[in-house]
């Protein structure tokens, strides 16, 4: 009853659901990011592009990290370097 349970795994359970919801999650990012600005211009189209290479570095990285310490890129880990660099980019991203 207490303690570790004997059957432990740490595995994800539907990686197609994690990838749909990193597509959905990074189409409407655009939107937050862009749409900051409240209007059309530099500043929104700043935050856009800075939204999309703060994702696209931290999802390269993450998957780097992800290859080195499994042996493997995965999936999940490629999903999770993506929000995290858009969470990460998100207070400042029109003025990057």
């Amino acid at each position: 009853m207490v303690g570790q349970r004997e059957d432990a795994q740490d595995l994800p359970h539907n990686v197609p659901f994690v990838a749909l919801g990193t597509a959905l999650l990074w189409f409407g990012w655009f939107g937050f990011n862009g749409g900051s600005a409240l209007a059309t211009g530099p500043t929104a189209v700043a935050a856009a592009v800075n939204s999309e290479i703060a994702a696209s570095v931290a999802l390269f990285l993450w998957l780097l990290l992800d290859w080195a310490r499994h042996g493997r890129p995965g999936l999940v880990g490629l999903c999770v370097g993506a929000i995290a660099g858009l969470a990460t980019v998100t207070p400042a991203a029109g003025f990057i």
